[in-house]
């Protein structure tokens, strides 16, 4: 295993882990590589563009290794894939790659600001902004209302506390902001065996962010919906034809009368 163009002075590449679950750099560079659309196959050839050059059954095993302890949850990429079938989406475990979680909750303040008030649409691209500039956050949710504790809730994942406290400061200094607090999100750890050594193991971390509705469940309230709709357009429908039968058969008699 060689590094290239690194600021190691052994010229290789740094091991030293990121995170508790010992993630070292050079996973977070392959998984990075996977999520480019590179497969278990061509890996090592994109690592080569940063500057690495491990043969291909070393990334191989290493994706492997990835995915035995959890921190790959999920991909496209199967036994039956081609060599050149493309990695589209990688389903990672943030919990295995970040030490630090955080829920952090933002209340709202809306005085007039510039002589005028300022909507929510505003404020939450405040914090897209913010949050692309940081990298850190993964979801921005909006919950304002009367008798909240807050109207925003940041979820943030990073391994560097410092960019997380600087980036709370900079949302703390918006002129619409009355409040942020932010609460860690904790990991249950449990202890398990490694190498004959009891050792503290993260607990089996609940996380499936993508979801589908229940096609049967879907399917039954959908029906019931438009069988709701359904009567209420033909009571609707009926309607207006007696309407216009009981309209058609007085324009009919005002006609004879007036015959007469």
């Amino acid at each position: 295993m060689v590094g290239r163009g690194t600021d190691n002075p052994e010229g290789a590449i740094p091991m030293k882990n990121l995170t508790k679950n010992n993630i070292s750099p050079l996973d977070v560079l392959i998984l990075q590589v996977l999520q480019s659309g590179a497969t278990p196959d061509t890996a090592n050839k994109e690592l080569e563009k940063h500057g690495y050059v491990l043969s291909r059954e070393n990334v191989k095993g290493r994706i492997e290794d990835l995915v035995k302890k959890g921190v790959i949850l999920e991909h496209n990429n199967s036994a039956d894939s081609k060599r050149d079938d493309k990695i589209k989406w990688i389903l990672v475990d943030p919990s295995k790659l970040f030490d630090n979680q955080w829920y952090t909750f933002i209340k709202t303040q809306n005085p007039l600001f510039e002589r005028r008030v300022i909507p929510y649409s505003e404020m939450y691209n405040n914090l897209v902004e913010i949050s692309r500039e940081y990298g850190i956050v993964t979801t921005i949710d909006v919950v304002q209302g009367e008798g909240q504790n807050y109207d925003f809730i940041l979820r943030i994942v990073t391994n560097e506390t410092g960019h997380f406290e600087e980036m709370v400061e900079k949302i703390r200094s918006l002129g619409w902001v009355h409040s942020v607090d932010s609460k860690p999100i904790h990991v249950l750890e449990g202890v398990g065996i490694s190498k004959n050594n009891l050792t503290k193991v993260h607990m089996n971390y609940f996380y499936e962010p993508i979801k589908l509705p229940d096609f049967e469940a879907y399917l039954k309230t959908i029906r019931q919906v438009y069988r709701t709709y359904d009567t209420y357009i033909k009571d609707e429908g009926s309607s207006k034809q007696k309407v216009i039968k009981k309209k058609s058969s007085e324009d009919a008699y005002d006609g004879e009368q007036q015959d007469k």
